[in-house]
C-alpha cells in the first residue's frame, strides 16, 4: 500500500472512531436531552391548554358544588345563569330544611336572593330552586306543576335523593 493510500485510511479509521465515540455519547445522553425537551415542551402545552381551560371555565362561571347530606355526598351542576352563581359563589353553607307535601325540602332565607322565575310544567327529582326570593327547594320527588321557579342547579345521581331527605328536618350542605 502507498503511503498516500496509508494515510487515507488511518483518516477514514480515526474518522470512524470519533463519530463511534460521538454516537455513544450521544446516545446515552443526546436523546434523553432531546425527549426531555420534547416531553417539556408536551407538559407546557399541556399546561397552557389547561389554564386556557379553566380561564373558559371561569367566564362561564362554577360549573358544579358539592351537596352533603348525612353520610351522602352528591354533586350538584350549577345552573349558568346570574341565580345559580350567585348561589354556587356563596358556598359554603349549612342549611336545616324542612319537609313540604312530601315531595320536597326547602329553606326559607333571611335574605333575598337573585331570582329569575320562569314556570318549569314539570319538576325532577334533584333539581335545586328557588321559590319567589328567599325560599330554597330541593325535589325528591318529580311531579308536574303550575308554580314558578329560578333554577338554581340540578343533583346528579339523585337516586338514593328521597331517602336521604325523608323525616320532617335534615340539615343539607352545600359547598365547593
Amino acid at each position: 500500500m502507498k503511503s498516500n493510500d496509508k494515510k487515507k485510511v488511518i483518516i477514514i479509521v480515526a474518522m470512524a472512531a470519533i463519530l463511534m465515540v460521538g454516537m455513544s455519547i450521544f446516545m446515552r445522553t443526546g436523546f434523553r436531552s432531546i425527549k426531555s425537551n420534547r416531553l417539556q415542551s408536551a407538559q407546557e402545552k399541556q399546561s397552557s391548554s389547561r389554564i386556557e381551560k379553566e380561564r373558559k371555565e371561569d367566564d362561564i362561571g362554577i360549573k358544579a358544588i358539592s351537596v352533603r347530606i348525612g353520610d351522602m355526598t352528591y354533586i350538584m351542576s350549577v345552573d349558568a345563569g346570574k341565580a345559580g352563581q350567585e348561589f354556587a359563589n356563596s358556598t359554603p353553607f349549612e342549611l336545616e330544611m324542612v319537609d313540604l307535601n312530601n315531595n320536597e325540602k326547602y329553606y326559607d332565607s333571611d335574605e333575598k336572593l337573585l331570582a329569575d322565575p320562569y314556570k318549569p310544567g314539570h319538576v325532577d327529582v334533584g333539581d335545586v330552586m328557588l321559590y319567589g326570593d328567599r325560599t330554597i327547594v330541593i325535589f325528591y320527588k318529580s311531579f308536574d306543576t303550575d308554580y314558578s321557579y329560578t333554577r338554581l342547579g340540578k343533583i346528579k345521581n339523585a337516586d338514593s335523593l328521597e331517602y336521604m331527605l325523608e323525616g320532617d328536618k335534615v340539615i343539607v350542605e352545600f359547598y365547593k
